[in-house]
């Protein structure tokens, strides 16, 4: 019985451990890919978004690595391997939980953090300023179909416009190619602020590392308890120390 059930385990974590293979791969994607989604704004977020998803990437690479000594140490019923492998997980756990606490908390955030990045940069909109935030505030108004940071008149200080309520062009819809003069004032400007959706694509990103993290944390556990039984067994039925 307990040589079935031995043997069940050490395939059940081989398993495992291959999962992890591909689980260390998805979360290196993940990373990568908020951390090129959010590298498109950088001025609009504050350095805490950038951590997370630079976080996930080595995490990524680390349980890529981790995952082939696991791999290693089920197959071959070897203790010490299985021990270090538990260790190195048990180490990964706690960051990795660490990092699903922080990804929901900045998840919680993110609208009054971009809030903050947006009003900061508003000063530097127009000619003879920032071209990259003035590029950069155009995108996102156009992209994200909203305007100012709340509403359209967060303008009108920056700007300078509170008597006429002109508005940069990008608040407004318009036809690619119209030739002339193109005013866009707050009556025909859209109505949602960038700080709401805006903050919601950052929010997205956030609870998408949270939620790769969760699932991480659960299969770790599953290996850890998988790793240490076997260690276990292996060293008192099977004489496999060292």
């Amino acid at each position: 019985m307990w040589s079935k059930l031995f043997t069940t385990v050490k395939y059940i974590l081989v398993t495992v451990n291959f999962l992890f293979l591909i689980t260390g791969i998805i979360i290196l994607s993940v990373g990568g890919s908020v951390q090129s989604a959010y590298n498109g704004y950088h001025p609009f977020l504050s350095d805490r978004f950038f951590s997370l998803p630079a976080f996930c990437i080595a995490t990524g690479v680390i349980i890529f690595l981790i995952a082939f000594f696991g791999f290693y140490g089920a197959f071959m019923e070897n203790y010490i391997m299985n021990m270090v492998f538990a260790g190195a997980m048990i180490l990964i756990f706690i960051f990795q939980l660490s990092a699903c606490i922080a990804g929901y908390a900045l998840k919680g955030n993110a609208v009054v953090l971009v809030q903050s990045q947006l009003l900061a940069t508003m000063d530097l909109y127009g000619v003879n300023k920032s071209v990259e935030v003035t590029r950069l505030w155009d995108q996102v108004q156009e992209d994200f179909e909203c305007c100012g940071v709340n509403n359209a008149s967060d303008w009108y200080r920056p700007l300078g416009t509170a008597d006429t309520h002109n508005l940069p062009v990008s608040c407004c819809n318009h036809n690619p190619g119209v030739v002339g003069v193109f005013n866009c004032t707050t009556g025909e400007a859209r109505k949602t602020g960038c700080s709401e959706s805006f903050g919601q694509w950052v929010q997205s990103h956030a609870a998408g590392i949270g939620i790769a993290g969760i699932f991480l944390v659960l299969m770790q556990a599953l290996a850890v308890a998988g790793a240490l039984w076997m260690a276990k067994i292996s060293r008192e039925e099977r004489g496999a120390y060292p």
